[in-house]
Order: structure tokens, then sequence, then C-alpha cells
């Protein structure tokens, strides 16, 4: 019985492979099919979102293989050759992030604090995230239990701009929040193993393990110690996939992709986002 689904676990993760390599494929043939009547600088940006659509999608299937354990999955970037173009390619395991939906207010307090507001400031916006997460959860009985359910549902956050909505919430403040919070990860703290160097910094006084993680990233950048394995991809886990490729001139793109990898064999990957 294990050596039959080992064996369908394999043929699905094929199939997916040449899902992914026909969608590359097709990436390639937009490069080929350019449109001669237009102009040098449109033509330019199709052909490097064509070819940053091949870079990500070669990045999901190396996820998806068996040798995934090597690939970074804290934000650092590698550069996946494709077309001839280096493309820099980052993955960041959202578990490494704070959990919108996830956490408590002490440490969205924390998180704040750790983002230039003073003490009370914090205090007041982490309530009104933790209000505007919660509305909506109100008491019920009876038949209008299931009522309650859906509202209190869909007063998650469903992507992290909606932070955006909070009342406080200032321009500034939400493009210093954005690396450092997700909607994905669904656990209330951070995985040090995962996280960036902005998130464990903000987060180091109260975590040891996050301490620990920040000193050895730093001891690594400087050369004091050689670079730790990476902890690997973990399955169940989502992940945020950004990809970005210079042209000539000023021609410039930026893919972000945010995908889980499920670990089930019908369907291993499930996609959040691709812009």
């Amino acid at each position: 019985m294990v050596a039959a689904r080992e064996r369908g676990i394999a043929i699905v993760a094929a199939l997916w492979a040449s899902a992914i390599l026909a969608v590359i494929v097709v990436s390639v043939l937009q490069l080929v099919r350019a449109d001669a009547g237009l102009v040098r600088g449109r033509e330019d940006a199709a052909a490097l979102r064509a070819i940053v659509d091949g870079a990500v999608n070669l990045t999901i299937l190396a996820l998806l293989s068996p040798t995934a354990g090597k690939w970074p999955v804290n934000g650092s970037p590698v550069a996946v050759p494709f077309a001839g173009y280096d493309v820099q390619v980052s993955v960041q395991d959202e578990a490494g992030k704070i959990d919108l939906n996830a956490t408590g207010e002490p440490t969205l307090r924390q998180l704040l604090a750790g983002a230039g507001l003073d003490t009370d400031t914090a205090r007041r916006l982490a309530e009104s995230i933790m209000a505007r997460r919660g509305r909506g959860r109100s008491s019920a009985a009876g038949s209008d239990v299931n009522a309650a359910d859906r509202r209190s549902r869909s007063a998650l956050f469903q992507s992290v701009e909606e932070l955006q909505l909070v009342p406080g919430m200032t321009q500034a403040l939400y493009s210093r929040l954005v690396p450092l919070v997700t909607v994905y990860s669904q656990t209330p703290w951070i995985d040090p193993a995962f996280s960036s160097p902005a998130v464990l910094a903000v987060f180091r006084g109260a975590d040891a393990n996050a301490e620990a993680a920040l000193r050895r990233l730093e001891e690594e950048r400087l050369g004091l110690r050689p670079s730790a394995a990476s902890p690997g991809v973990v399955l169940g886990h989502a992940f945020t996939i950004t990809a970005e490729l210079r042209g000539s001139a000023a021609a410039r793109v930026i893919r972000t992709a945010i995908v889980r990898l499920t670990g089930q064999p019908r369907a291993p990957l499930l996609l959040y986002r691709w812009n």
C-alpha cells in the first residue's frame, strides 16, 4: 500500500511538473510571437513579463521537487536563469511573518512599536486592527449560528492590503508593515527559521530564538560564520515568490506569486495570487 501511494504521488508530481513546464513553454512562445507592430518599449516590457513568468514557474517547479530543501525560503534572492536572462527570485515562507488573522493584540502592539510608533499609538492601532478583524463576531443561537460564523469568517483580513482600511493607518506605516505581516501563515507567532532580518529585529527582545536567528544572519553577513543550510520547504506552508528583471533602458518587471504547497497528491498546489 505504501509503495502504491508513493508511486501515485510521484505520478501526480510528474503531471504537475508537466503542466508547469507547459506554462513555461507558452512563456517562451510569447517571446517568439511578439507583435512586430508594437513600439519598442512595449515589446521589451512584454518580453520581460514572459521571461519573469517563466522564472516564477521554474521556481514553483523547484519547490515541488525532491531537491527543494536547497532553496532559501527566508527571502534571500537567487538568480534563476531563463531565456538568456538571470531573473532575481526570492522565496519567502509566510510562516516567518506575523499573521494578521491569528496573532494576538500584544504581538500587534509589539509589531507596531517596532515599526516606529510610540506605546499609546501602537496600543490604539492594535485595538483598531483587532476590532476590524472581529467585526461581525457576535453571539448567536439556533439558526443564527451559521450566519454569525459566515460574518466571522468574512471579517478576517483577506489580504494584507486591507490594513490600509484600518482607522489610523498611514501610508508610510503601511509600507513599513507590508514585509512583516501576512494572512497566510495561520499561526499566532513567527517561525524564526523562516523570518527575514526585518521581522527578527522587531521580535528579538521577546523571543530568544528570534535573537539567535538574527545574530546568526548578522554573523553570516560579516563572514564570521559559514552560511547555514536552508531550513527547507515545508509542505502545508504558504510562500511568496517575487521575481524581478531589468531590461534595456528603464524597462523593469516585478512579478509576485503567493502559493501554498498542500502536500496533497491530487492538488499539491494552491495559487492565491499572481500579479
